[in-house]
């Protein structure tokens, strides 16, 4: 086990390949959140955090969600204020910012498992 925190932070565009609403993309999201929490974990706990910005690159507006996680029974999940008035609106892409920082990990073992969750996400770029 690596003792050191290994710190992982990336900037992703996903395009998905058909439109979500943002109902939808939250759901993706979370899926998103658990598929690299799911490998991260120990007994249910990550030994750090992993947490992520959404971003509704498409509209004017400041449309966000902040996702945590840091145990397996729990998403916590932040709307902007705005994000409910956009439930109409169809999304082809979200702009991602990651953040993962744990202990016991490697890099390549963080980096493997967010672009595997990213290739179920959609087409991250």
């Amino acid at each position: 086990m690596n003792s050191e925190a290994t710190i992982f932070s990336r900037h992703y565009c996903v395009f998905f390949e058909k439109s979500l609403t943002t109902v939808q993309m939250e759901i993706l999201l979370r899926e998103f959140m658990m598929s690299i929490g799911r490998t991260m974990s120990r007994y249910g706990t990550i030994l750090g955090h992993i947490k992520l910005l959404a971003k509704l690159s498409e509209l004017a507006v400041e449309h966000y969600l902040f996702l945590s996680l840091t145990t397996l029974d729990n998403v916590n999940v932040i709307p902007s204020k705005c994000w409910p008035n956009a439930s109409g609106v169809s999304l082809d892409c979200v702009e991602l910012d990651v953040n993962v920082l744990v202990f016991g990990h490697t890099m390549n073992e963080v980096e493997v498992q967010v672009d595997s969750a990213l290739k179920k996400l959609g087409r991250g770029i």
